[in-house]
Formats: structure tokens, C-alpha cells, sequence
């Protein structure tokens, strides 16, 4: 084959994989916007509920959906606290000094003696993690089935822990922590913003706060997992708790199903983009406001000013 033979199929074989590519590109576009516009389908009906609940006078739907996703947690810590990921995983147990250490950007060694808060506990698998780095642990949480799983979970810590039972929205004192941790609790309180200042307030001058936040989606593979998670909260919206948690455990199995109601069963899910997050916290006298983790999710640190 002569040269110019070989470059007339090299130029056909370009144009081609331009094609290809082109083609590719294009579908990436569409199927983002069919994505996008799945998710303000949801967006549109959830608050085109509330206006209409408005209109017929009930205003109390907000309220109403607080005390569903409060009453949702009580459940999830009272019936529903094993699987992937929780206390009686042990492989993620033993990884979870690590795993702290990573999310807050702070070695292991900081922890000894520190004063730290875990605003919204759980089972308390972040304080367990806390107590076992050598730190002085405040546990608190709405739900008083959730400290009493943290107090017997840590139960050998002994006197560096102390639990407290919280309403972040109403727990405006300020108080002088080394590190407030908070993960995965403000965008459902209904009032995320208010909720971020309030946890905010735990940290000493000089001090560390750590957020977990759902975040906004902005890729292709966000809108997917977003529009999934709204799809099956919206089908079994208004099942009883008991009911999701067997239907759950049949789609996804045993270790996964608590992920998955912990994901869809609350009503309120904030989602916040990464900017929203930095300018708050940045109006309330913080810096050095970084994402700790690779994830939709926003996973914070920010340290107060002194």
C-alpha cells in the first residue's frame, strides 16, 4: 500500500472515530438532561404538594414532614441499626479511627485528651471511633433510642463519654469543643442552614467543625443515584416503617437494606451544593473550608477563626 493510500484510510478512520465520538457526546448530553429533568419532575411535585396543602389552609406540612423523619430515625435506631456500615459491621469498625482521621483531616496523635462533640450519634459508631483515639466524647442525638445504643456500645470508655439529648434547631447555646463533628444530620432537620450555624456554634475559637451533607447533583452518575433514591422514597412514601424495612430487606438484602431506608425513608433530604456550604460557613467566621472526601457528598472541615 502506498503513502497515499495509507493516509486516505488513516483520514477515513479518523473521521469515523469523530463520528463515534461525536455520537458518544451527544448521548452523554441527552441522557444528562433526561436525568436533570427526571429530578425536576420530583423537585416540581413535592412542592407543588406543599402549595396545594397551603391553599386548602394546612400549613403545618413542613412540621408535619419533621416529625415523620425524626420519627423515621427513632425507628432506624430502635429497629433497624445493623447492616453495612453500622456498629456490628466489623470490618468498617475497625477501620473507623482511620476513617475519622481522614474525614477531618486531623492525626490520629491530635485526639488525646480533645473535647469533641458528635452532634447527631447514631448508634455511635463515629464515637466509639472518637473514645478509641484517646478523646472526650459529648454523644447527642433527638433520639433517645440512639443514646442508649451509644452508651452500650461504648460502655467500656466509661466516664469520657457523656450523652445529651438534642433539638439542633433549639440548641442555640454556644459551648467550647475542639472539633464538632456532625455527620449526615442538618440537611433533615428542615432548617439546614440554621442547623449548620447551631453546630457551628459547639467550636472553640481556633477549634474544627466537620459536616457531612447531602449535596446537590451535578454529574450524570448524581442525577442516576438522586433519581433512584426519589423514585423509591416517592413509591413507599407513605408505607408504615415496619413494611419498608421488609421491602427493603427483599430488594437489597440484610447488610444493604438499612443503607437504603436510611437513604428513603426520611421525608426531609436537603441537598446543598459545595458553594452554598463554604459562603455560610464562611459568614460565620470560619476558614480553611476544604472537602475532606472524593463523593457527591460533602464532606467538610472548616476551622473557626480566633
Amino acid at each position: 500500500m502506498n503513502r497515499a493510500a495509507i493516509e486516505k484510510a488513516l483520514f477515513r478512520i479518523k473521521r469515523s472515530l469523530t463520528h463515534v465520538i461525536g455520537q458518544t457526546k451527544f448521548f452523554q448530553r441527552w441522557r444528562l438532561l433526561e436525568k436533570q429533568n427526571q429530578f425536576l419532575l420530583f423537585e416540581l411535585c413535592r412542592a407543588n404538594r406543599q402549595r396545594r396543602y397551603q391553599l386548602l389552609g394546612d400549613n403545618n406540612i413542613l412540621e408535619d414532614d419533621v416529625l415523620q423523619t425524626q420519627s423515621s430515625f427513632d425507628y432506624q435506631w430502635h429497629e433497624f441499626a445493623t447492616g453495612h456500615a453500622m456498629a456490628d459491621d466489623q470490618e468498617f469498625m475497625s477501620q473507623i479511627g482511620s476513617l475519622i482521621c481522614k474525614m477531618t483531616r486531623l492525626p490520629e496523635a491530635w485526639f488525646s485528651g480533645k473535647k469533641v462533640v458528635d452532634i447527631g450519634c447514631g448508634v455511635g459508631r463515629f464515637t466509639y471511633g472518637f473514645l478509641s483515639l484517646g478523646a472526650v466524647v459529648t454523644a447527642c442525638d433527638h433520639s433517645p433510642w440512639a443514646l442508649e445504643r451509644t452508651v452500650k456500645l461504648c460502655e467500656s470508655y466509661g466516664k469520657r463519654l457523656a450523652t445529651q439529648q438534642v433539638d439542633l434547631l433549639k440548641w442555640h447555646e454556644k459551648d467550647e469543643y475542639d472539633l464538632a463533628f456532625c455527620f449526615g444530620v442538618v440537611h433533615h432537620t428542615g432548617n439546614t442552614y440554621l442547623a449548620i450555624r447551631n453546630a457551628s456554634r459547639k467550636v472553640r475559637p481556633g477549634g474544627r467543625l466537620f459536616l457531612m451533607v447531602y449535596g446537590f447533583p451535578e454529574t450524570l452518575a448524581d442525577f442516576c443515584e438522586v433519581n433512584t433514591y426519589e423514585k423509591l422514597r416517592e413509591e413507599l412514601r407513605d408505607y408504615p416503617f415496619e413494611e419498608k424495612k421488609r421491602i427493603l430487606i427483599e430488594r437489597f438484602g440484610p447488610h444493604q437494606a438499612h443503607g437504603w431506608f436510611d437513604a428513603i425513608s426520611p421525608r426531609i433530604n436537603d441537598l446543598l451544593t459545595f458553594d452554598e456550604v463554604r459562603d455560610l460557613l464562611t459568614r460565620l467566621r470560619f476558614e480553611n473550608i476544604t472537602r475532606t472526601m472524593d463523593s457527591r457528598n460533602h464532606h467538610v472541615v472548616a476551622d473557626k477563626r480566633t
